[in-house]
């Protein structure tokens, strides 16, 4: 936990003492969080450290009435890629692009008050706005052909790509390539999972990261034309000189210890703790409680009670983040 509360001090304590952030009703005042951080360096084991948080913060349940908290999971997704296309190796193989140039985000709550947190992205061509291409169009008609960072061989782990947000791609040579999130083409995001329970294709049960990619990898067509069905498409960048994916608000997010949340409606840097009711894959209704940081976001996380845990990457955490679906408890640790 110290080292995600050391990546979001370093954010917070380049902020002006008067910045005030609101949660709700709460306005939270920095002078008490940025004297946490300056002592944060001193500390020396987690004793200390819970020590030190109850001294600075207090605990606020998160509740909201017309929805419960609900606690998926999120990994760096570890896929096999290559630079070039190969017929011969992977025929399959699809590309994962770097962000267009003409690729546009407007805060329209920069024109009208009453947008305010609302976005839009669409490209410039020929002097207009005009709403970016979906991804079908992408795919089919290989729109950033001069913009393609590497071929993922299974379209199935390439789609979980753009799920997860970041990944590490190992090449034929044994070289690790790592990328990370970098926009994408502003539209919502849509629940293949969802579809696939709703045409009885994989019951409720049964659904997780790893039944999906098992039915597209032995249905191809099928899942071609399933994937179109979310228009959302992601940008990636790749990553250099950075140890771990970079969360939306800036910073370095940590296993175990970071977290995506709507930021409509929880502010970033804001420490956390949940209660989840089921964790574990191979224990049934095992309970997971732990401190978080909201260091990032995420297409598909909406509401204040709506969190999306990151676990690291591997095999262990992607078989976690592939069936974690759970209510649980959430409560925010506010400055003094």
């Amino acid at each position: 936990a110290k080292i995600a509360l050391e990546e979001s001090c370093k954010k917070i304590l380049k902020k002006q003492d008067t910045t005030i952030i609101k949660l709700f009703d709460i306005s939270i005042n920095l002078i008490g969080y940025k004297a946490f951080c300056v002592q944060l360096n001193k500390i020396k084991n987690n004793k200390e450290l819970k020590k030190l948080v109850e001294a600075n913060f207090y605990p606020v349940k998160i509740e909201a009435s017309e929805e419960k908290t609900l606690f998926t999971g999120y990994i760096e997704l570890e896929i096999k890629g290559r630079l070039e296309f190969s017929q011969s190796d992977a025929p399959n193989a699809i590309p994962i692009y770097e962000r267009p140039n003409n690729l546009i985000t407007i805060d329209l709550g920069l024109f009208n008050d009453q947008l305010k947190n609302k976005k839009i992205t669409g490209l410039i061509k020929n002097n207009k706005f005009i709403p970016a291409s979906t991804r079908e169009q992408i795919e089919k008609l290989n729109i950033y052909k001069d913009n393609i960072i590497a071929y993922i061989d299974d379209p199935a782990r390439a789609y979980f790509l753009h799920i997860q947000g970041s990944g590490t791609i190992k090449l034929p040579s044994g070289k690790n390539i790592s990328v990370g999130y970098d926009g994408d083409n502003g539209y919502e995001y849509f629940s293949i999972g969802r579809k696939l329970i709703e045409d009885g294709t994989i019951l409720k049960e049964n659904m997780s990261m790893q039944s999906i990619t098992n039915w597209m990898q032995k249905n191809k067509k099928e899942a071609a034309l399933l994937r179109y069905h979310n228009k959302r498409f992601i940008f990636f960048k790749e990553r250099i000189g950075v140890t771990g994916p970079v969360g939306a608000s800036g910073v370095i997010v940590t296993p175990m210890h970071s977290a995506a949340i709507d930021n409509n409606f929880l502010p970033y840097h804001l420490p956390l703790w949940v209660d989840v009711q089921n964790f574990y894959t191979d224990r049934i209704n095992q309970k997971h409680s732990n401190f978080f940081l909201a260091q990032d976001t995420g297409g598909a996380i909406k509401g204040r009670t709506r969190i999306d845990l990151f676990l690291g990457k591997g095999a262990y955490p992607e078989k976690i983040a592939g069936r974690l679906n759970s209510k649980g408890s959430l409560w925010a640790f506010i400055p003094k």
